[in-house]
Protein backbone atom coordinates (compact mmCIF):
# COMPACT_ATOMS: atom_id res chain seq x y z
CA UNK A 1 0.00 0.00 0.00
CA UNK A 2 1.05 3.58 -0.59
CA UNK A 3 2.44 5.68 2.23
CA UNK A 4 -0.31 7.68 3.89
CA UNK A 5 -0.29 11.44 3.17
CA UNK A 6 -0.07 13.92 6.02
CA UNK A 7 -3.76 13.71 6.91
CA UNK A 8 -4.99 14.26 10.47
CA UNK A 9 -7.69 12.37 12.38
CA UNK A 10 -10.90 14.34 12.79
CA UNK A 11 -11.24 14.79 16.58
CA UNK A 12 -13.95 13.49 18.94
CA UNK A 13 -15.60 10.81 16.77
CA UNK A 14 -13.12 7.92 17.08
CA UNK A 15 -13.79 7.28 20.75
CA UNK A 16 -17.55 7.31 20.19
CA UNK A 17 -17.24 4.78 17.34
CA UNK A 18 -15.46 2.38 19.71
CA UNK A 19 -18.47 2.00 22.04
CA UNK A 20 -19.64 -1.63 21.61
CA UNK A 21 -23.32 -1.16 22.58
CA UNK A 22 -25.25 0.33 19.62
CA UNK A 23 -27.64 2.40 21.72
CA UNK A 24 -24.88 3.98 23.77
CA UNK A 25 -22.76 4.38 20.65
CA UNK A 26 -25.50 6.46 19.02
CA UNK A 27 -25.75 8.69 22.09
CA UNK A 28 -22.01 9.27 22.12
CA UNK A 29 -21.89 9.84 18.37
CA UNK A 30 -24.52 12.57 18.64
CA UNK A 31 -22.36 14.59 21.00
CA UNK A 32 -19.15 13.83 19.13
CA UNK A 33 -20.59 14.85 15.74
CA UNK A 34 -21.52 18.31 17.01
CA UNK A 35 -18.12 18.79 18.64
CA UNK A 36 -16.30 17.61 15.51
CA UNK A 37 -18.37 19.92 13.31
CA UNK A 38 -17.54 22.93 15.47
CA UNK A 39 -13.83 22.20 15.25
CA UNK A 40 -14.07 21.51 11.51
CA UNK A 41 -15.64 24.84 10.56
CA UNK A 42 -13.18 26.83 12.69
CA UNK A 43 -10.37 26.21 10.18
CA UNK A 44 -12.23 27.94 7.38
CA UNK A 45 -13.71 27.03 4.00
CA UNK A 46 -12.54 24.60 1.35
CA UNK A 47 -10.70 26.11 -1.62
CA UNK A 48 -13.26 24.90 -4.16
CA UNK A 49 -15.91 22.26 -4.80
CA UNK A 50 -17.83 21.56 -8.02
CA UNK A 51 -20.62 19.04 -8.51
CA UNK A 52 -20.92 17.15 -11.81
CA UNK A 53 -23.83 14.94 -12.90
CA UNK A 54 -22.78 11.66 -14.47
CA UNK A 55 -25.68 9.27 -15.15
CA UNK A 56 -29.32 8.66 -14.16
CA UNK A 57 -30.04 4.99 -13.56
CA UNK A 58 -32.71 2.66 -12.08
CA UNK A 59 -32.56 1.35 -8.53
CA UNK A 60 -35.05 -0.93 -6.71
CA UNK A 61 -37.79 1.14 -5.06
CA UNK A 62 -37.99 -1.35 -2.19
CA UNK A 63 -34.47 -0.37 -1.12
CA UNK A 64 -34.55 3.40 -1.63
CA UNK A 65 -36.61 4.16 1.48
CA UNK A 66 -36.35 0.74 3.17
CA UNK A 67 -39.76 -0.23 1.80
CA UNK A 68 -41.54 2.86 3.14
CA UNK A 69 -42.44 4.51 -0.18
CA UNK A 70 -45.80 3.52 -1.70
CA UNK A 71 -45.71 3.29 -5.48
CA UNK A 72 -46.46 0.66 -8.14
CA UNK A 73 -43.10 1.41 -9.75
CA UNK A 74 -40.45 -1.28 -9.21
CA UNK A 75 -37.63 1.25 -9.61
CA UNK A 76 -36.75 4.74 -8.52
CA UNK A 77 -34.42 6.76 -10.71
CA UNK A 78 -31.23 8.17 -9.20
CA UNK A 79 -28.61 10.51 -10.65
CA UNK A 80 -25.01 9.69 -9.76
CA UNK A 81 -22.91 12.80 -9.08
CA UNK A 82 -19.20 13.49 -8.69
CA UNK A 83 -17.67 16.21 -6.53
CA UNK A 84 -14.40 17.82 -7.59
CA UNK A 85 -12.86 19.10 -4.35
CA UNK A 86 -9.77 21.27 -3.97
CA UNK A 87 -8.35 21.80 -0.49
CA UNK A 88 -5.13 23.09 1.05
CA UNK A 89 -3.37 20.28 2.90
CA UNK A 90 -1.10 20.34 5.97
CA UNK A 91 1.90 21.19 3.76
CA UNK A 92 0.16 24.22 2.27
CA UNK A 93 -0.35 22.51 -1.09
CA UNK A 94 -3.63 22.77 -2.99
CA UNK A 95 -4.79 19.22 -3.71
CA UNK A 96 -7.50 17.87 -6.02
CA UNK A 97 -9.84 15.07 -4.96
CA UNK A 98 -12.51 13.44 -7.12
CA UNK A 99 -15.24 12.06 -4.89
CA UNK A 100 -17.33 9.35 -6.59
CA UNK A 101 -15.84 9.55 -10.11
CA UNK A 102 -17.92 6.60 -11.27
CA UNK A 103 -16.79 4.87 -14.44
CA UNK A 104 -20.35 3.92 -15.35
CA UNK A 105 -19.32 2.33 -18.65
CA UNK A 106 -17.52 -0.33 -16.59
CA UNK A 107 -19.96 -0.29 -13.68
CA UNK A 108 -22.69 -2.05 -15.67
CA UNK A 109 -20.66 -5.25 -15.23
CA UNK A 110 -21.86 -5.46 -11.61
CA UNK A 111 -24.11 -8.56 -11.44
CA UNK A 112 -27.26 -6.63 -10.49
CA UNK A 113 -27.05 -4.30 -13.49
CA UNK A 114 -25.77 -6.99 -15.82
CA UNK A 115 -28.89 -9.04 -15.00
CA UNK A 116 -31.11 -5.96 -15.46
CA UNK A 117 -29.73 -5.46 -18.93
CA UNK A 118 -30.24 -9.13 -19.75
CA UNK A 119 -33.84 -8.91 -18.54
CA UNK A 120 -34.93 -5.74 -20.33
CA UNK A 121 -32.49 -5.54 -23.22
CA UNK A 122 -29.93 -2.94 -24.04
CA UNK A 123 -32.30 -0.36 -25.52
CA UNK A 124 -34.64 -0.28 -22.51
CA UNK A 125 -31.96 -0.42 -19.82
CA UNK A 126 -29.47 1.89 -21.54
CA UNK A 127 -31.85 4.39 -23.20
CA UNK A 128 -35.31 4.42 -21.61
CA UNK A 129 -34.17 3.73 -18.04
CA UNK A 130 -30.85 5.57 -18.13
CA UNK A 131 -29.67 9.04 -19.10
CA UNK A 132 -26.01 9.97 -19.51
CA UNK A 133 -25.23 13.55 -18.52
CA UNK A 134 -21.47 13.54 -18.87
CA UNK A 135 -18.38 11.49 -18.17
CA UNK A 136 -15.64 12.02 -15.62
CA UNK A 137 -13.35 12.93 -18.51
CA UNK A 138 -15.72 15.49 -20.05
CA UNK A 139 -16.45 17.17 -16.73
CA UNK A 140 -12.77 17.53 -15.89
CA UNK A 141 -12.11 19.06 -19.29
CA UNK A 142 -14.94 21.56 -18.79
CA UNK A 143 -13.34 22.60 -15.48
CA UNK A 144 -9.97 23.09 -17.15
CA UNK A 145 -8.36 20.07 -15.49
CA UNK A 146 -6.25 17.29 -16.99
CA UNK A 147 -5.82 13.75 -15.60
CA UNK A 148 -2.42 14.79 -14.23
CA UNK A 149 -4.08 17.47 -12.05
CA UNK A 150 -5.82 14.86 -9.90
CA UNK A 151 -4.18 13.81 -6.63
CA UNK A 152 -6.82 11.54 -5.10
CA UNK A 153 -9.89 9.51 -5.94
CA UNK A 154 -12.39 8.39 -3.30
CA UNK A 155 -15.82 6.78 -3.24
CA UNK A 156 -18.38 6.70 -0.47
CA UNK A 157 -18.35 2.93 -1.01
CA UNK A 158 -17.30 0.54 -3.75
CA UNK A 159 -20.67 -0.75 -4.99
CA UNK A 160 -20.78 -0.72 -8.81
CA UNK A 161 -17.21 0.59 -9.11
CA UNK A 162 -14.47 -0.63 -11.44
CA UNK A 163 -11.27 1.15 -10.48
CA UNK A 164 -9.02 -0.35 -13.13
CA UNK A 165 -9.78 2.20 -15.85
CA UNK A 166 -8.74 5.05 -13.59
CA UNK A 167 -5.83 3.52 -11.67
CA UNK A 168 -4.63 0.65 -13.85
CA UNK A 169 -4.26 -3.05 -13.21
CA UNK A 170 -5.31 -6.33 -14.80
CA UNK A 171 -3.80 -5.27 -18.13
CA UNK A 172 -5.56 -1.88 -18.17
CA UNK A 173 -3.61 1.39 -18.43
CA UNK A 174 -4.32 4.05 -15.80
CA UNK A 175 -6.17 7.18 -16.94
CA UNK A 176 -4.94 9.18 -13.93
CA UNK A 177 -1.13 9.06 -13.85
CA UNK A 178 -0.63 10.43 -10.30
CA UNK A 179 -3.88 9.79 -8.46
CA UNK A 180 -4.18 7.50 -5.46
CA UNK A 181 -7.29 5.89 -4.06
CA UNK A 182 -8.39 6.93 -0.57
CA UNK A 183 -10.40 4.09 0.94
CA UNK A 184 -11.30 2.91 4.42
CA UNK A 185 -9.32 -0.14 5.47
CA UNK A 186 -12.57 -1.94 6.36
CA UNK A 187 -13.94 -1.39 2.83
CA UNK A 188 -10.74 -2.56 1.15
CA UNK A 189 -10.50 -5.71 3.23
CA UNK A 190 -14.18 -6.48 2.65
CA UNK A 191 -14.10 -6.11 -1.14
CA UNK A 192 -11.21 -8.55 -1.38
CA UNK A 193 -13.24 -11.36 0.21
CA UNK A 194 -16.95 -10.75 -0.36
CA UNK A 195 -19.83 -12.69 1.18
CA UNK A 196 -22.21 -14.17 -1.44
CA UNK A 197 -24.98 -11.76 -0.38
CA UNK A 198 -22.70 -8.82 -1.18
CA UNK A 199 -21.39 -9.83 -4.59
CA UNK A 200 -24.41 -8.68 -6.62
CA UNK A 201 -23.37 -5.03 -6.10
CA UNK A 202 -19.65 -5.35 -6.90
CA UNK A 203 -17.92 -5.47 -10.28
CA UNK A 204 -15.89 -8.69 -10.49
CA UNK A 205 -12.21 -7.77 -10.30
CA UNK A 206 -13.07 -4.07 -10.02
CA UNK A 207 -10.65 -3.54 -7.12
CA UNK A 208 -7.69 -5.29 -8.77
CA UNK A 209 -5.43 -2.25 -8.93
CA UNK A 210 -1.75 -1.85 -7.99
CA UNK A 211 -1.19 -1.72 -4.24
CA UNK A 212 0.96 1.40 -4.53
CA UNK A 213 -2.09 3.33 -5.79
CA UNK A 214 -4.04 2.69 -2.56
CA UNK A 215 -4.01 4.78 0.63
CA UNK A 216 -5.85 3.10 3.51
CA UNK A 217 -7.77 5.27 5.96
CA UNK A 218 -8.70 4.25 9.47
CA UNK A 219 -11.75 6.26 10.44
CA UNK A 220 -12.58 9.96 10.27
CA UNK A 221 -9.92 11.88 8.38
CA UNK A 222 -9.23 15.60 8.04
CA UNK A 223 -7.91 16.02 4.51
CA UNK A 224 -7.18 19.74 4.72
CA UNK A 225 -8.84 23.07 5.24
CA UNK A 226 -12.58 22.68 4.76
CA UNK A 227 -12.47 19.04 3.62
CA UNK A 228 -12.87 15.82 5.58
CA UNK A 229 -13.84 12.19 5.23
CA UNK A 230 -16.35 10.93 7.81
CA UNK A 231 -16.35 7.25 8.67
CA UNK A 232 -20.01 6.28 8.23
CA UNK A 233 -20.15 2.48 8.28
CA UNK A 234 -23.35 0.56 7.69
CA UNK A 235 -24.33 0.74 4.04
CA UNK A 236 -21.05 -1.10 3.62
CA UNK A 237 -18.48 -1.93 6.31
CA UNK A 238 -16.16 0.81 5.11
CA UNK A 239 -18.73 3.36 3.98
CA UNK A 240 -17.56 6.96 4.24
CA UNK A 241 -18.93 10.44 3.56
CA UNK A 242 -17.46 13.62 2.16
CA UNK A 243 -17.78 16.77 4.26
CA UNK A 244 -16.87 20.18 2.85
CA UNK A 245 -17.22 23.57 4.53
CA UNK A 246 -17.91 26.74 2.59
CA UNK A 247 -18.21 30.25 3.97
CA UNK A 248 -21.93 29.66 4.60
CA UNK A 249 -22.54 26.00 5.43
CA UNK A 250 -21.30 22.43 5.59
CA UNK A 251 -22.18 19.95 2.87
CA UNK A 252 -22.21 16.19 3.52
CA UNK A 253 -22.31 13.69 0.64
CA UNK A 254 -22.87 9.91 0.63
CA UNK A 255 -25.37 7.27 -0.48
CA UNK A 256 -26.65 6.37 2.99
CA UNK A 257 -29.81 8.21 1.97
CA UNK A 258 -31.19 8.62 -1.55
CA UNK A 259 -32.76 12.03 -0.91
CA UNK A 260 -32.33 15.01 1.38
CA UNK A 261 -35.66 14.09 2.98
CA UNK A 262 -34.22 10.75 4.07
CA UNK A 263 -32.83 12.81 6.97
CA UNK A 264 -36.12 14.62 7.71
CA UNK A 265 -38.72 11.97 6.77
CA UNK A 266 -41.52 13.77 8.59
CA UNK A 267 -41.22 16.47 5.90
CA UNK A 268 -41.41 14.00 3.00
CA UNK A 269 -44.27 14.26 0.52
CA UNK A 270 -43.50 10.83 -0.97
CA UNK A 271 -46.50 8.63 -0.17
CA UNK A 272 -45.80 6.34 2.78
CA UNK A 273 -42.47 7.77 3.95
CA UNK A 274 -43.77 10.09 6.68
CA UNK A 275 -46.21 7.50 8.00
CA UNK A 276 -43.50 4.84 8.06
CA UNK A 277 -41.11 7.07 9.99
CA UNK A 278 -43.81 8.01 12.52
CA UNK A 279 -44.81 4.38 13.00
CA UNK A 280 -41.23 3.16 13.43
CA UNK A 281 -40.07 6.15 15.46
CA UNK A 282 -37.15 6.69 13.09
CA UNK A 283 -35.53 10.09 12.56
CA UNK A 284 -33.82 8.94 9.35
CA UNK A 285 -34.84 6.44 6.66
CA UNK A 286 -32.07 4.23 5.28
CA UNK A 287 -31.11 3.44 1.73
CA UNK A 288 -31.51 -0.22 2.58
CA UNK A 289 -30.09 -2.50 -0.09
CA UNK A 290 -27.68 -3.98 2.48
CA UNK A 291 -29.00 -5.28 5.79
CA UNK A 292 -26.00 -6.65 7.64
CA UNK A 293 -25.13 -3.41 9.43
CA UNK A 294 -28.38 -1.44 9.54
CA UNK A 295 -27.91 -0.27 13.15
CA UNK A 296 -24.55 1.21 12.22
CA UNK A 297 -26.02 2.80 9.10
CA UNK A 298 -28.76 4.50 11.12
CA UNK A 299 -26.18 5.89 13.55
CA UNK A 300 -23.98 7.02 10.66
CA UNK A 301 -26.90 8.92 9.13
CA UNK A 302 -27.44 10.69 12.44
CA UNK A 303 -23.76 11.69 12.38
CA UNK A 304 -24.15 13.00 8.82
CA UNK A 305 -27.30 14.88 9.82
CA UNK A 306 -25.68 16.63 12.78
CA UNK A 307 -22.39 17.30 11.01
CA UNK A 308 -24.11 18.87 8.00
CA UNK A 309 -26.63 20.93 9.94
CA UNK A 310 -29.51 22.68 8.23
CA UNK A 311 -29.42 24.04 4.69
CA UNK A 312 -28.73 27.76 4.38
CA UNK A 313 -31.26 27.80 1.51
CA UNK A 314 -34.08 25.65 2.91
CA UNK A 315 -33.65 25.74 6.66
CA UNK A 316 -36.16 23.00 7.44
CA UNK A 317 -34.02 20.46 5.57
CA UNK A 318 -30.63 18.97 6.35
CA UNK A 319 -27.75 19.98 4.08
CA UNK A 320 -27.19 16.40 2.95
CA UNK A 321 -26.57 15.74 -0.74
CA UNK A 322 -26.92 12.15 -1.99
CA UNK A 323 -24.11 10.93 -4.19
CA UNK A 324 -26.90 9.18 -6.09
CA UNK A 325 -29.83 11.58 -5.99
CA UNK A 326 -33.49 10.55 -6.22
CA UNK A 327 -34.68 11.96 -9.55
CA UNK A 328 -38.17 12.59 -10.95
CA UNK A 329 -39.00 10.26 -13.84
CA UNK A 330 -42.10 9.16 -15.77
CA UNK A 331 -41.26 5.52 -15.02
CA UNK A 332 -41.36 6.20 -11.25
CA UNK A 333 -44.77 7.70 -10.39
CA UNK A 334 -45.05 9.01 -6.85
CA UNK A 335 -41.31 8.76 -6.27
CA UNK A 336 -40.18 12.32 -7.00
CA UNK A 337 -38.09 14.10 -4.36
CA UNK A 338 -39.90 16.57 -2.12
CA UNK A 339 -37.00 18.99 -2.48
CA UNK A 340 -33.67 19.14 -4.30
CA UNK A 341 -31.18 21.47 -2.65
CA UNK A 342 -28.62 23.43 -4.71
CA UNK A 343 -25.67 21.12 -5.27
CA UNK A 344 -22.31 21.75 -3.57
CA UNK A 345 -20.51 24.39 -5.63
CA UNK A 346 -18.06 26.92 -4.18
CA UNK A 347 -14.87 28.74 -5.18
CA UNK A 348 -12.86 28.34 -8.37
CA UNK A 349 -11.32 25.04 -9.46
CA UNK A 350 -7.76 25.55 -10.70
CA UNK A 351 -5.20 23.35 -12.51
CA UNK A 352 -2.27 21.97 -10.56
CA UNK A 353 1.02 23.83 -11.09
CA UNK A 354 3.11 22.16 -13.78
CA UNK A 355 6.03 21.67 -11.41
CA UNK A 356 3.98 19.47 -9.10
CA UNK A 357 2.25 17.56 -11.91
CA UNK A 358 5.68 16.46 -13.14
CA UNK A 359 6.90 15.45 -9.67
Amino acid sequence: MSQSPAFRPLPFLAEAHSEPLPGLRLQRLRRAALEARERFVQEGPVAAVATCELVTFPYPAQFAFSGAALSPAPYVMMTNRMQVVQFVDAKGERRTLLFNPSDYERGVAAPFYHALRERYGGFVSDKLMSTRHGTVQSHLASLGLTPADVDYLAFDHLHIQDLRGWLGGDGVSAYFPRAKLLVQRAEWEMVKDLHPMQTVWFVPGGADIPAERVVLLDGDTWLGVGAAILSTPGHTRGNMSLAVATSREVFVVSENGVATESYTPLLSAIPGVRRFAEHMGWEVVLNGNTREDSLSQYSSMVVEKLFAGHSAVEGAFINFHPSSLLTSHLLSPGLAPTIVLPAPNFGDVRPTPASRRAA
